[in-house]
């Protein structure tokens, strides 16, 4: 028998026709059921998706609110920017202040004299000479009138700088200066008739003065010839002084003040004041209340669009029967009730602080759960309570005690009152010598000194010379601080002299404060042979009663107070209290973080949606592999049905043909 190769060609039937067909009938149901499925799952993660979005914009709402530093901003101006201007870095009182300024600080300025005759260049190359010159910067006590350089103190918080001089013109000077980088800059000035090295320093003030030593290559320092016509000292004024180095003086308030700079940090609390001009001007300092009253509008208009979706996403509209994506969603329905909650609880105490957000004119309409904002309200408790903002919507600490500064607290603290008592107050470490101080440092002899300041090792080189115990003690000060192994680890000192004992003083707090001496020629001259050294303590003591963690001068509870930081500065002793709450920002802030976060309920959410989506999907694979199955048996079904029809009709046409054949029954055969 011959083979059907097409489907239907034996039989006359339309197999393709009937097996779609059949295949068609049985995917519908399951397959319109996972399609349902699908959809239904897509709005529902789509649904997510804008919640989780409105979740967002609320959060990012609460940063301002949850941050102190937002209810510590002050509004501050000047009444004439002409003669000052003046910004707030903190927390600057409220207040008015007159200012009157009398002078301004100046930079000492120095320069080749004309007047000498070897002084007269006439040309940018003429050279004077070479050898070095060593600068000081302190305050000098110096009559231009008389030519009387009758004194000199160091600047302790500025190292000598010596500078070698290989090409003596006025420009190889002036490079040379220029290339130091020691802080005094060189120019060359034409007068007219003759060209003026200039140096001037960098800083402005009395104590920047410049003195300037000469080792001249000629072998004499002070004559009037050579590199020596730039000594300045009390030995040789051979360079004219040009511009004094003066303070700035000026009153706030009718209190006297003076300034080495023109820009002034410690005048007025939290605030700097950048002097311009010589003249009066009022500074008045204000609430930046304008901060606070955007930042709470911010969270009230985000709040509220979070409401509007949460009613969009759980709408029902029995006219059309439609529902929202996430309509009947039990999590849906905890989120909103959850922020509902949060923001109607009380954050303190009535009475004792703003507790309630009511009391700034933020209150719930009740028919719609969204908040409504009494502006009026809120600008005047604005005006009347500021400090308490903090409190109301930050993770805040109030200490009764002014030497003690709330930092900072984690998620594990606790709310509440928890008492301080310093059993060590934080100290730094120190080193005195157990001899007088030899004044006469001599080159190569004791000018250098090996030390170790908080575990930092450096080596330092003094200027010889003669010295008084002050003197030498801000020498030493300025050379430590000088130092690159200490000025890259941030470690610096104070050295002092009592009686011409010298001693060192690490300025950082704590048991890693330290000062030691370790070798060096000058070490004996300098503190004998038996200097003390004390090493630093952290502050120690206990917060709410629980022994806290000590580093320097911040102390960092345990127990209830986990997290909660304070700097401590002043003595030991009972300290009082810092009451610690939590405002409603940081109390939404975690709530939402915990939806939010990697491994938050939104995020678990989603993901078991996302999983459902594809188990799905995997159901559609099952689903065609199984109709794949059902085919591959109809088609065998219908092709061997085919062939028995084909044979049937094969074996009916050679009946058919035979029985033609046959002869018919009384006909004649011949």
């Amino acid at each position: 028998m011959a083979t059907i190769n097409s489907p239907g060609i034996g039989s006359g039937l339309d197999v393709n026709n009937i097996v779609e067909q059949l295949l068609s009938a049985e995917a519908s149901a399951p397959k319109n059921r996972l399609d349902r499925q699908e959809a239904r799952l897509q709005v529902e993660l789509s649904g997510y998706g804008a919640m989780r979005g409105s979740l967002s914009s609320l959060q990012s709402a609460l940063t301002a609110l949850n941050k102190p530093s937002t209810f510590q901003g002050r509004s501050i101006s000047s009444s004439d920017d002409d003669v000052l201007t003046v910004t707030s870095n903190g927390k600057t009182s409220r207040a008015s202040y007159d200012i009157d300024v009398s002078r301004l600080a100046k930079s000492h300025t120095l320069s080749t004299d004309p007047g000498l005759a070897a002084a007269q260049f006439s040309d940018v190359n003429d050279v004077l000479g070479t050898g070095s010159l060593t600068f000081k910067f302190g305050s000098n006590d110096y009559d231009p009138d008389t030519d009387s350089y009758s004194g000199f103190t160091q600047n302790p918080d500025r190292a000598s700088e010596t500078i070698e001089i290989t090409d003596g013109s006025l420009i190889g000077i002036r490079d040379a200066i220029n290339q130091a980088d020691i802080g005094a800059t060189a120019s060359l000035v034409f007068d007219g008739e003759f060209y003026r090295l200039a140096i001037t320093s960098d800083d402005t003030g009395e104590q920047n003065a410049m003195q300037i030593s000469v080792d001249d290559g000629d072998a004499v320092d002070d004559d009037a010839s050579g590199l020596s016509l730039l000594a300045f000292n009390e030995s040789a004024t051979h360079l004219a002084q040009t511009g004094v180095a003066t303070d700035a003086a000026f009153t706030v308030n009718g209190i006297n003040i003076t300034s080495a700079s023109n820009t002034v940090s410690d005048a007025i609390e939290s605030a700097t004041i950048n002097l311009k001009s010589v003249g009066n001007a009022s500074v008045s300092v204000s609430l930046d209340k304008g901060k606070v009253s955007a930042a709470v509008s911010k969270f009230v208009e985000n709040y509220n669009g979070f409401i509007d979706i949460m009613n969009q996403l759980t709408a029902y509209n029995p006219e059309s029967n439609e529902a929202g994506a996430l309509n009947g969603d039990a999590l849906t329905r905890g989120i909103t009730s959850s922020l509902r909650r949060l923001i109607s609880d009380p954050v303190g105490e009535m009475g004792d602080t703003l507790s309630i957000l009511s009391e700034v004119g933020v209150t719930t309409d009740s028919k719609t759960g969204r908040l409504q904002l009494n502006s009026e309200t809120l600008n005047q408790q604005l005006d009347d309570n500021f400090e308490r903002f903090a409190g109301l919507f930050s993770a805040h600490g109030e200490p009764s005690d002014a030497g003690i500064s709330f930092l900072r607290a984690s998620d594990d603290t606790a709310i509440g009152d928890y008492s301080v008592n310093i059993t060590t107050a934080a100290s730094r470490g120190s080193l005195s010598g157990s001899a007088l101080a030899n004044l006469e440092i001599v080159e190569g002899s004791n000018d250098r000194l090996d030390l170790s300041v908080n575990g930092v090792s450096a080596s330092i080189v003094l200027t010889a010379g003669s010295y008084s115990a002050s003197q030498l003690a801000a020498e030493l000060q300025a050379q430590i601080n000088n130092s690159t192994a200490l000025k890259n680890a941030g470690a610096s000192v104070l050295v002092s002299e009592s009686g011409g004992v010298l001693s060192i003083q690490s300025q950082r707090y704590g048991s890693a404060s330290a000062v030691e001496i370790t070798g060096g020629n000058g070490s004996t001259d300098l503190f004998g042979n038996d200097p003390v050294s004390t090493e630093g303590n952290d502050v120690a003591g206990t917060i709410g009663g629980i022994a806290a963690t000590g580093n320097g001068q911040i102390l960092s509870g345990t127990g209830d107070a986990k997290g909660l930081t304070l700097h401590v500065s002043g003595v030991a002793g009972d300290r009082g209290t810092v009451n610690f709450n939590r405002g409603y920002a940081d109390r939404m802030d975690t709530y939402l973080q915990s939806l939010l976060g990697n491994d938050g309920l939104l995020e678990s959410k989603t993901e078991a949606l996302q999983s459902r989506i594809e188990s799905v999907n995997d159901d559609r694979a099952a689903l065609q592999r199984r109709l794949e199955t059902i085919e591959t048996r109809l088609r065998a079904q219908f092709g061997a049905l085919d062939g028995l029809i084909a044979s049937l009709q094969s074996t009916g046409d050679y009946l058919t043909q035979q029985l033609q054949s046959l002869p018919t029954i009384g006909s004649n055969n011949k």
